[in-house]
């Protein structure tokens, strides 16, 4: 049988698998590999840990900007309302003082004493009448102490006694109103005017208001003197005369209000009833105009509080309401403290917030890239 021939042996090398050079880097899955680690590791950092970090401490920081807003909104509150109340018990002081003086025994025989004295013309003649003649002159040194008494104990500026045509026949201060007469050409439309009119039929307060014979802000309290008898007679008028010294001095008085605070009042006609701390001039009483927001809404009726500019252009917290003196008179009383100074404790805390939040961000990628490299050792080696 014959044998099959094998095929001839090559005598040609065979191709050994080609070494990868070294240094070439690693190839394309493992830098995918590589750099999709990296992206999970800063997503899973950011997520679990700076993400809630930045999300715990706003709202945290909204908390205490909220507290701390509602704390000086508060003490603001607190000073206005008192000072509401101080000014309440001031006017219906100043009413009693007048139903008293114009009911008192005592003080209602000196009232009448002086009113019947100035008129002695028609009875005894010139000499013995108005404010030179020897009954008037008998009367006021007997009963002028009393007056200037009142005035200096309750803190009047004047006592002043007018008769039912208008004369001014008594003045505790012995002022120029003295022997005037209120219906003339001088005191025409003035507050004193206004005040004898309405004591005639009353008890009123008026409105704090420029007055020209003394050159300053004035306000009168005035009520009826009458004969009890079964009717009424009016014998006169007590007027008390109030310059603003004793309300200013209520103002002033500002607890609790730091550097910038301050506690004002603003009449209808939209100027200052009491001293700005702010101002060079000794006063800005009926000088200075405030017309702001919340002096409007506080003349208009209105309670509150807010954030607005005030009559030097400056943010400030502000607490406002109004303040009745009179059937027809109506205050505005306003408690405001610079925004910067009542706030400045929540500007800080924001500061130092924001800050460490930044500082946070160099933090957080030293460890992202520390266990970069650790896992990357570990997995993609």
């Amino acid at each position: 049988m014959a044998q099959r021939r094998l095929p001839p042996r090559s005598h040609k090398k065979t191709k050994e698998p080609v070494e990868p050079v070294s240094g070439a880097g690693p190839p394309g899955p493992e830098r995918s590999k590589s750099l999709s680690l990296l992206i999970y590791l800063i997503v899973i950092c950011s997520l679990g840990n700076l993400l809630p970090y930045i999300i715990t401490t706003s709202v945290n920081c909204g908390l205490a900007r909220s507290f701390i807003r509602t704390e000086a909104f508060d003490h603001l509150v607190s000073v206005r309302d008192i000072k509401k109340r101080e000014l309440e018990d001031f006017f219906f002081e100043r009413r009693g003082d007048a139903y008293q003086l114009c009911t008192n025994i005592l003080f209602k025989w000196a009232i009448t004493s002086y009113i019947y004295a100035y008129q002695r013309e028609g009875t005894e003649g010139r000499e013995f009448a108005g404010i030179t003649g020897a009954r008037y002159k008998e009367v006021d040194e007997r009963y002028h102490g009393i007056l200037s008494g009142f005035a200096d104990a309750y803190g009047y500026y004047d006592v002043l006694i007018a008769d039912p045509e208008g004369i001014i026949v008594a003045s505790a201060r012995r002022n120029p109103e003295l022997g005037a007469n209120l219906n003339s050409e001088k005191y025409a439309n003035t507050t004193l005017q206004e005040a004898f009119e309405h004591g005639k039929t009353g008890l009123t307060v008026t409105d704090m208001a420029w007055y020209n014979v003394y050159n300053g802000p004035a306000q009168f309290v005035a009520a009826p003197i009458l004969k009890e008898g079964e009717e009424a007679i009016l014998l006169g008028v007590l007027i008390l005369f109030m310059d603003g010294a004793k309300i200013n001095e209520m103002m002033e008085q500002r607890p609790g209000l730091k550097e910038s605070g301050e506690t004002y009042l603003v009449g209808p006609s939209m100027y200052m009833l009491s001293d700005s701390r702010f101002t060079v001039a000794a006063s800005e009483v009926l000088k200075l105009k405030v017309d702001t927001r919340p002096a409007r809404m506080a003349l208009a009726g209105e309670t509150g509080v807010r954030i607005a500019r005030d009559y030097r252009d400056i943010k400030v917290l502000s607490a406002y309401t109004y303040l009745d003196i009179a059937p027809d008179v109506r205050w505005a009383l306003l408690a405001e403290i610079d925004k910067a100074e009542a706030l400045a404790i929540e500007s800080s805390m924001i500061t130092r917030v924001v800050w460490m939040t930044f500082a946070m961000i160099p933090i957080w990628a030293i460890i992202i890239f520390i266990f970069y490299r650790i896992m990357k050792q570990e997995f993609l080696s």
